[in-house]
């Protein structure tokens, strides 16, 4: 069991410092593609035409997404028999997403767990809804990014017919791995990495999949969202097929656990969706729109955090998601 212990301690050090590595090189890759542009378009001033009101209208629409993405956690919590009102649902989500710019991801899960335990319900249960979770998160953005894939597949030379059939397919296997059958086997692989057995009650597939359109809508009104931030910084993005483009970049950091909350790679990936889907964009302006990108959802994620805060009873619920402590304080009911 201490041999056991050891080693997933060794491989998380491994996996926390290639997260690190991978970030520092996609950041160092897109600062100089940056550089680069703002040395061919001659200033600052000349890649962007800042429009205040769409900005405002983009942060709101992005702030939709947020209590749309809180629902999502209040329903797959309700669905595995774990139930938590919305209040408590916003809490637990936006007080644990700190825990996810720690390089591989677990944090951010291990704290939904604890706090949720501080309100008397199932670890076991919550760790089902955290599975379940992540499986919807990528099957999600996927299909919502599915109008993306053909354009993406002419530029890298690849079929567009297969590569568009090849996402379907691997969206739908992970919405099937939602099935009891398959999802006990997905609960074992997730115990053998973590170290705990985890089990779950069947709470029927057809109430599971029920889950997808909410998360649907989630995606749809962060792509929506990333237009609209798109075009106060005078980016010329087309609503078709711009409306996928964060979707899909933000899939591909979730997928890649090593970056700390897909730092970097979340960025160079949506520079090159912009840069796709906007061939009129100018030198830099790509680079410059996905900087600004990750500034404007963690400005919103902040004040989620804010209100969560508020709404858990302001005590210290980040020494649960960090894993050092129980928190005495009671969450707030509020609806």
């Amino acid at each position: 069991m201490g041999e056991g212990s050891n080693k997933r301690s060794r491989l998380d050090k491994l996996f926390n410092v290639l997260g690190v590595l991978l970030a520092a090189v996609a950041l160092v890759y897109l600062a100089r593609s940056f550089h680069q542009g703002l040395t061919r378009a001659g200033s600052l001033s000349a890649l962007l035409s800042f429009k205040p009101w769409l900005f405002a209208a983009s942060m709101a629409l992005l702030m939709v997404h947020m209590c749309l993405a809180a629902l999502s956690w209040m329903m797959v919590s309700g669905i595995v028999g774990c139930p938590v009102s919305y209040g408590q649902a916003f809490a637990i989500h936006f007080l644990t997403q700190v825990g996810k710019y720690v390089p591989g991801k677990v944090w951010a899960a291990v704290g939904k767990v604890g706090l949720t335990r501080t309100l008397g319900l199932s670890a076991t249960k919550a760790s089902h809804a955290m599975v379940l979770e992540s499986l919807f998160i990528v099957s999600g953005s996927m299909i919502v990014a599915l109008p993306l894939v053909p354009v993406a597949a002419d530029h890298l030379g690849m079929g567009r017919v297969l590569s568009l059939v090849a996402v379907s397919v691997t969206a739908g296997a992970l919405v099937l791995t939602a099935h009891p059958t398959a999802f006990r086997r997905t609960l074992r692989f997730v115990g053998r990495i973590t170290g705990k057995t985890l089990s779950c009650e069947d709470p029927g597939f057809f109430n599971v999949v029920r889950l997808l359109p909410i998360y649907l809508l989630v995606f749809l009104t962060q792509g929506l969202a990333f237009v609209l931030l798109a075009w106060s910084f005078g980016t010329d993005l087309p609503l078709y097929p711009g409306m996928f483009v964060f979707p899909m970049a933000m899939v591909i950091g979730f997928i890649v656990v090593f970056a700390p909350g897909g730092l970097g790679v979340r960025e160079v990936t949506l520079s090159w969706l912009v840069a796709l889907s906007a061939p009129t964009v100018g030198p830099g302006q790509a680079e410059l729109l996905s900087i600004a990108a990750r500034l404007w959802i963690t400005l919103v994620e902040a004040l989620a955090f804010g209100i969560a805060v508020f709404l858990w009873g302001g005590g210290r619920p980040w020494r649960i998601v960090m894993g050092r402590g129980q928190n005495t304080s009671r969450p707030s009911t509020a609806t």
